[in-house]
């Protein structure tokens, strides 16, 4: 009897948090993730932060934590619907290509 390869997929990430650490050199954002996310993921995550109105380069992922430099404070609010929409992203791109691996197509 034939079977079918399942791979386990990755859960939609989505944003449970967020936290503001003052440090010497400037703010740095703290995101808190609902899951760590796969570094497929965070490929598709950085590729699309590239029409970003911030800069996340030096941004860095941990677990399930997510780092970013925070120019000024009052940008809080315009970052976290940054990486919202980044989150959103990445999650319709990881499960598009999930979808055409699961398909053949890749």
């Amino acid at each position: 009897m034939g079977g079918r390869l399942v791979q386990a997929s990755m859960q939609t990430i989505s944003l449970r948090g967020v936290a503001v650490e003052e440090q010497p050199g400037g703010l740095t954002a703290v995101f808190t993730l609902s899951d760590t996310p796969e570094s497929g993921w965070v490929a598709l995550f950085r590729e699309r932060s590239a029409y970003s109105n911030f800069d996340f380069t030096a941004a860095t992922f941990r677990r399930n934590l997510l780092r970013v430099e925070l120019p000024f404070r009052e940008e809080l609010p315009s970052l976290i619907d940054s990486v919202e929409g980044l989150i959103a992203a990445a999650n319709t791109d990881h499960d598009f290509h999930r979808r055409l691996r699961d398909t053949g197509f890749c």
